[in-house]
């Protein structure tokens, strides 16, 4: 008999992937989802989970390849942020066999931050990936959605673990966090750990720095100044840590996965296959930890 649970999953860009690992366990180990409330990556890997698609995402992502990343950027000239995620959004669409969120099997839930208006905007009906590109827009990488009145940007800033938001809260609730202020173990640091890709990140970094040029927000005349790339990422994941644990202390789940944030960064989306494993691992632990089983 499986036991059944719902799912929270916070957002953190790239090491969101770490979701992914985490659901193949509870998989693996006879946990039945019945509800997902998500933010910004932990929306979309929630989102292509409950529309059916996460195996074919999760083989898009494990082979994605630097040409595969630079096909997928879309830039913006008039709009505030770098990439539209058009092709983005137009790639994961293809991959969901529902499209509307009341159609869902289970619960589903999104988070994002209406910025106008100061306030959080939960989707729990409407199109599917329309929820998950509002939620996932990370303000000056991803370009706002505007909808009606609305600016909609990552719900990150306002609920980046909403565990208050489950449709269905009469089962456990497993949240994960990918943002944790904890230090990687030996065995963390192996995994992501791989010299055999430094020609990979060598290229990786190019796209980096030319991301950064394109937004003139570097310089590289002062030999300790800090972009303003990585001013603002280094802010908003501080104060979305110290809100998050605000959260988990005001709505404890019955079972909380920590991944620390030092796995890799925001943007290191071509790190899938190890920030997948990483997943597994802090699922397994927890699970075991905490005799969850």
């Amino acid at each position: 008999m499986q036991q059944k649970i719902s799912l929270v999953l916070s957002g953190g860009g790239a090491r969101g992937i770490a979701h992914i690992g985490v659901i193949h366990v509870l998989q693996e180990k006879g946990f039945e989802i019945q509800a997902i409330a998500g933010t910004s990556m932990g929306a979309l890997v929630g989102g292509v989970y409950a529309g059916g698609g996460l195996n074919a995402f999760t083989q898009w992502l494990v082979n994605a390849d630097i040409k595969e990343a630079v096909k997928m950027l879309d830039f913006s000239i008039k709009l505030p942020g770098v990439i539209k995620a058009d092709k983005i959004m137009h790639k994961i669409d293809g991959f969901l066999s529902i499209k509307q969120i009341e159609d869902l099997p289970i619960p589903y839930t999104a988070i994002a931050t209406d910025i106008n208006a100061l306030e959080k905007v939960s989707f729990e009906q409407g199109n599917l990936i329309e929820a998950i590109r509002a939620s996932i827009a990370i303000p000056s990488v991803f370009t706002p959605v505007f909808k009606d009145k609305q600016i909609l940007v990552d719900g990150g800033l306002i609920n980046n673990l909403p565990i208050n938001h489950i449709s269905n809260n009469k089962y456990p609730i497993i949240a994960v966090c990918v943002n944790a202020d904890t230090r990687l173990s030996i065995e963390e640091k192996q995994i992501m750990d791989n010299k055999s890709e430094l020609a990979h990140l060598a290229k990786l970094q190019k796209i980096r720095v030319q991301l950064q040029q394109y937004l003139n927000k570097k310089s590289n005349k002062e030999k300790h100044h800090i972009g303003y790339a990585e001013l603002l990422d280094k802010s908003i994941h501080l104060m979305i840590g110290r809100a998050s644990q605000h959260i988990i202390d005001h709505n404890p789940p019955d079972l909380l996965i920590n991944i620390s944030r030092e796995i890799c960064g925001t943007l290191d989306f071509l790190k899938a296959e190890k920030i997948i494993e990483i997943g597994r691992l802090a699922a397994i632990d927890a699970l075991n930890k905490f005799d969850f089983i």
